[in-house]
């Protein structure tokens, strides 16, 4: 038998063991894992960054409202605290929006990457607090790498109008951290901690109501303080059960109760904001309507979990109508499938049980049984905090079933490796829909071209490009998909006032003023009439839409217009002085004031606004003539005021 070298031998064998030693030394350095999680996380979505902003929330979230476009300041933090955007109340999302103004101005690339940086220590937070329960580096890791980058995760990415998503998790993780810590070791003041940690994430989107329920969960497994009737504790081998000393079942309930009486506060202040976006049961019944959209929901994510393909920003509500029952067929049988397993499993494998009850809780406040809002059957945010209980289910399942074909080390690795590359590129295709909101609409729209909503969003960014015959097709294609769209049907008017086609737009503006009273309904009014003759009929239509809205410049201006046609003039001033207050950059309105300063040979009112309109836009040449003459006729003025008395 040949000999071998001592040295010879000791290389071979570090040779052998230097994988393995790495591998062992990231399992004992969870921050280390963590921050690689958040790294690779961020990179995955760092494309993100290039994206514009979309006319879908994000007018009023960040470009169009002035609380977040003042930035940072005491003001800013009490209108936050006050504001509902969208029927949303959501103060710390709203400081995160003036934050992120006070930084990038109005420069999209900067909320953007708020998000992705968010979403990032979100992954990070989450591994760190699961890695801790269950003792389970690898299995934890392979979870939260799955759902960090799987592309039902990019609407909430990339998408700036969802920072309630990222920002929301990342407290999320930060309360699982803190209730670890309790339960490790509890006391009053990491008690304390748990529940400003929770609120906090309530404050930024109030679906986290179910977190005491997901924390119960976690109770029972993995950290095994919870023994259940029936059920006894949570399967030994899934956690470090040790360390978390086990309480009586109503003991652990009852430190549930503050908590659940944090989530009571913030149900009833959502149903009170929301009331305006839920739809009325007669319209979507619960039996024939709402429930049957639940459970094909409900199945469809799980769907998507594993094929997430034909992913995009709307997917529109059957209504009565309902699923087709081959569809409903297939979703039950999910549902049943999944529920088989969770009771079957629920001693020997308590993970998939916790995991799968975890994804049905946390996805009841968006499921849309109690108040479906909007009219989307789904949508692939709602699977943002559900998703966390899913993947570990599935994780721990693949993980259980592997084991016993002892299968050499890399070839998980492999796998999970091959998986997470088809993931990261089917999110850079993702992503690219979301480049602007010609892409996005577009996406939608190749998709499912039934729906109202997309034609509309995409006839305002067609607009936006000057293309006003392209938006006034997707209008007329908006209205034939629903006749009641009422945002279509009052864009579509508004070009045919514009092109001077009265005739073809008063049946428009008839049949808006039969719906739902909106400004812009009587703003088409007031233009309408003013094109007829008719300013004082204009004037009460222009009051009427301020009266709706009095934020609203385009009424101001309209308004202004119509007494400035009665010869109203100093109304006038003072309608064109509103209009300016509430949008600085109005160049039409500062320069109508102006020529009205001058008419009434206020000159030294005049010149100053005629020169901050060229000051802001140097190619504004009418400003430049009228302050051509409003100089020479103040210098005419002067000059006869000059001249002596006879």
């Amino acid at each position: 038998m040949p000999q071998v070298l001592p040295g010879a031998h000791r290389v071979c064998m570090m040779g052998a063991m230097t994988p393995a030693f790495s591998l062992l030394a990231l399992r004992n350095r969870p921050l280390l894992v963590a921050g690689l999680l958040g790294l690779a996380t961020f990179l995955v979505f760092l494309p993100s960054v290039s994206c514009d902003f979309v006319n879908w929330d994000d007018d009023c979230y960040v470009y169009d409202n002035p609380l977040v476009l003042g930035g940072l300041s005491a003001e800013g933090v009490r209108g936050a605290c006050t504001d509902v955007v969208l029927c949303c109340w959501a103060p710390l999302t709203l400081l995160s929006y003036q934050l992120d103004s006070t930084l990038f101005g109005t420069k999209p690339a900067g909320y953007h990457l708020t998000n992705v940086l968010l979403h990032a220590a979100a992954i990070a937070t989450l591994y760190v607090a699961l890695v801790r329960m269950t003792a389970a580096p690898g299995r934890t890791a392979a979870a939260i790498l799955l759902f960090s980058i799987h592309p039902l995760r990019v609407e909430s990415v990339a998408w700036i109008a969802e920072r309630k998503d990222v920002l929301s998790v990342l407290l999320l993780g930060i309360t699982l951290i803190t209730y670890e810590a309790y339960c490790r070791s509890p006391c009053v003041t990491r008690y304390l901690a748990v529940c400003v940690a929770m609120a906090a994430g309530l404050l930024a989107k109030a679906t986290l109501v179910t977190v005491p329920a997901l924390l119960l969960l976690l109770d029972y497994w993995p950290l095994g303080r919870l023994t259940l009737p029936g059920l006894g504790p949570g399967a030994p081998g899934d956690g470090a059960t040790a360390r978390y000393p086990p309480r009586p079942w109503n003991a652990v309930l009852a430190e549930k109760l503050p908590l659940l009486a944090i989530s009571a506060v913030f149900i009833v202040i959502t149903f009170t904001t929301q009331q305006a976006a839920i739809q009325p049961t007669d319209e979507l019944p619960l039996l024939s309507a709402r429930l049957p959209n639940a459970v094909h929901a409900t199945a469809w994510y799980v769907w998507k979990t594993f094929w997430p393909t034909e992913l995009r920003a709307y997917y529109r509500h059957p209504g009565i109508a309902g699923w087709p029952l081959p569809a409903m067929a297939a979703s039950v049988a999910t549902l049943v499938a999944l529920s088989a397993a969770a009771i079957g499993m629920r001693k020997k494998s308590s993970f998939v049980a916790v995991g799968l009850a975890w994804f049905a809780i946390s996805l009841s406040p968006v499921i849309g049984i109690v108040a479906q809002q909007g009219g989307q059957a789904h949508a692939d945010r709602y699977s943002y905090v559900p998703h966390i209980g899913l993947m570990i289910a599935v994780v721990w399942t693949a993980a259980a079933a592997i084991q016993p074909l002892q299968l050499p080390s890399w070839v998980p690795l492999a796998l999970l490796t091959a998986v997470t590359t088809v993931l990261a590129v089917a999110d850079q295709r993702q992503i690219a829909t979301w480049k602007d909101s010609a892409t996005l609409w577009n996406r939608v729209i190749t998709l499912d071209p039934r729906i109202a909503l997309a034609h509309c969003k995409l006839g305002l960014a067609l607009e936006d490009h000057g293309q006003s015959e392209a938006a006034a097709a997707h209008y007329a294609q908006s209205l034939a998909a629903d006749p009641a769209w009422l945002p279509a049907r009052n864009n579509l008017a508004a070009i045919l006032i514009e092109r001077g086609e009265i005739t073809e737009a008063r049946p428009h503006v008839e049949r808006a003023l039969r719906g739902e009273r909106d400004p812009l309904t009587f703003i088409n009014l007031g233009m309408l009439l003013m094109a007829e003759g008719n300013p004082a009929g204009a004037a009460a239509a222009a009051r009427e839409a301020i009266k709706i809205d009095p934020t609203n410049a385009s009424a101001c201006f309209l308004h202004g217009r119509t007494l400035t046609a009665q010869n109203l003039l100093e109304q006038a001033i003072v309608a064109y002085q509103q209009v300016v207050r509430l949008d600085p950059d109005h160049f039409q309105a500062r320069n109508n004031l102006a020529n009205l300063f001058a008419r009434l040979r206020r000159f030294d009112e005049a010149i100053p606004l005629y020169r901050s309109i060229i000051a802001r836009d140097p190619q504004a040449d009418v400003a430049r003539r009228n302050l051509a003459a409003a100089l020479q006729e103040q210098a005419r003025g002067a000059t006869r005021d000059s001249r002596p008395l006879p």
